[in-house]
């Protein structure tokens, strides 16, 4: 147990809520249709989380394999802002590349002994889903393909964790998909893309010098960048919008718009970083959880939390609300 532990936490479990939030969202918004399983609603959700866990450690062997992590360390002591310390567990030497690579494997193996399960109730549909999920996050940053290499990262991301993850639990959960999955999935979408491309924006020192070509270095320019991070912000709340007023969805789902003003202080924190990066910003109550915000002081990474906590309150906090919706329409 002690070693499941051990590698969860290694995989980054703590962002498990990027994905977990959004199955869960599928399964919601499936209760009530006729055919709906409580019991393959959980199958699909254990599945999602072990599919990240996995993709993860894929994501951190693949990393290493082009010494990412030296390069982020020489970026900060050469006095430049990079986020370090990706994969600890593996720079110092714990765990070898070999072991990263089968444990990575052993998560996928489960993942898709799981899919089993579902296909033998739901059929193809499903199965399909998950290998397109399966391959995307695969060759995210793997080779040949290595899609975060090639400016295609965020929205490989996007795609994965929204319409494909929504879709694939809410038809294993329920045997169908409807117009408004697909919607709430395609905000949701948007909304993870958003998490990372603001994480690669502040992190685009260190990226670039590893090679990695992240959609804010393709787009490279300040006014564009911000331009691109306005779309991740606010195009979600347009598409809600047009849905609410078409029809689309339940009258309800208007509590959406609870959490405008976290993504418009994004915005303008994104700002003040690309034209004013000196400036220090005292962190709101209303932005949300930040864990160990204490250790993050003390590593002088407020500029980077703040930011990156906030996209991903973003997320959650917009799955809280369309979960509650799903139950209270």
């Amino acid at each position: 147990m002690k070693k499941l532990i051990y590698w969860i936490q290694n995989a980054r479990a703590y962002a498990l809520p990027q994905s977990v939030l959004p199955a869960l969202v599928a399964v919601f918004m499936a209760v009530g249709h006729e055919g709906f399983s409580v019991v393959l609603s959980i199958i699909a959700v254990l599945g999602v989380m072990l599919a990240h866990l996995s993709v993860n450690l894929f994501d951190d062997y693949f990393d290493y394999q082009f010494h990412s992590e030296e390069v982020r360390e020489q970026t900060v002591a050469e006095g430049q802002r990079a986020r370090i310390a990706k994969s600890p567990y593996l720079t110092s030497g714990e765990v070898t590349p070999g072991q990263l690579f089968i444990v990575a494997s052993l998560f996928a193996l489960a993942a898709i002994l799981l899919g089993c399960i579902v296909f033998v109730k739901r059929g193809l549909i499903p199965v399909y889903i998950a290998l397109a999920a399966g391959f995307l996050g695969f060759f995210y940053s793997g080779k040949p393909i290595r899609f975060c290499y090639h400016g295609l990262g965020e929205l490989v991301t996007g795609l994965i964790f929204g319409p494909l993850l929504m879709a694939g639990v809410h038809y294993a959960a329920c045997g169908e998909l409807n117009t408004g999955v697909w919607v709430v999935a395609v905000a949701v979408g948007l909304w993870v893309v958003n998490i990372l491309y603001t994480h690669s924006i502040m992190d685009a020192t260190a990226d670039r010098k590893v090679g990695k070509k992240t959609l804010s270095e393709v787009l490279k320019v300040r006014p564009l960048q911000l331009a691109a991070s306005a779309v991740f912000n606010f195009t979600p709340y347009i598409i809600l919008l047009v849905s609410l007023i078409t029809g689309s969805l339940h009258p309800v789902f208007a509590a959406i718009f609870l959490i405008l003003p976290l993504s418009i202080a994004l915005f303008y924190l994104l700002y003040q970083f690309c034209y004013h990066p000196e400036r220090e910003f005292k962190r709101r109550w209303w932005y949300g959880p930040i864990e160990h915000w204490d250790q993050i002081s003390e590593n002088h990474l407020q500029w980077f939390a703040l930011r990156w906590f906030l996209a991903r309150n973003i997320l959650q906090f917009a799955s809280i609300i369309f979960i509650v919706c799903s139950l209270v329409k």
